[in-house]
């Protein structure tokens, strides 16, 4: 049987989830040119200087080659995007996981499993959902990136319980 308390708690993660789940979209619904950092970071570092500090390092992805050097503004963008994937979809999965964690009160292996293939599904309806925005493109790849986003999250939360569960354990030990 639930408590109150419970129920406000489930509410309040809900809630979170709703709101987290349509900033997702939100994002994925912009344009390119609406998401772009390059004239901002055009504005606060010239190019030359940007390729001084930047490593001399180049990444491929999707067959597409990303060398620093060569471009730089274009090298910081891509890793600033992938960086934002991997944020957003974090903070889904540890949404989901401790929503679901609540509901199945205190289970942990279940709501990891069911928030990763939760996040993985949004992840492929938002790049399907960017298959329709302007200027953009859905990739499996970044459901890849999203997914792994996801597992990272839920591996803090999991972290996070674990110590808190120690320095509980603690605590009464003494």
């Amino acid at each position: 049987m639930e408590t109150r308390s419970n129920r406000y708690i489930i509410g309040i993660w809900l809630v979170i989830l709703a709101a987290w789940i349509l900033f997702v979209f939100h994002l994925s619904s912009q344009s390119f040119d609406q998401q772009t950092i390059r004239p901002k970071l055009q504005a606060w570092i010239g190019q030359e200087q940007l390729i001084r500090i930047l490593p001399d390092l180049s990444i491929t992805y999707l067959g597409k080659t990303i060398e620093a050097k060569a471009n730089p503004y274009h090298f910081v963008e891509f890793i600033f995007r992938k960086s934002a994937h991997l944020f957003v979809y974090a903070m889904l999965g540890a949404i989901w996981f401790m929503l679901l964690r609540v509901v199945m009160k205190g289970r942990l292996l279940a709501p990891a499993m069911l928030s990763l293939l939760a996040a993985v599904s949004l992840a492929a309806l938002d790049e399907r959902n960017q298959l329709t925005s302007l200027n953009r493109t859905g990739n499996r790849m970044d459901v890849v990136v999203d997914f792994t986003g996801a597992c990272i999250g839920i591996a803090v939360c999991l972290l996070l319980l674990a110590m808190v569960k120690l320095f509980y354990r603690k605590g009464r030990s003494r």
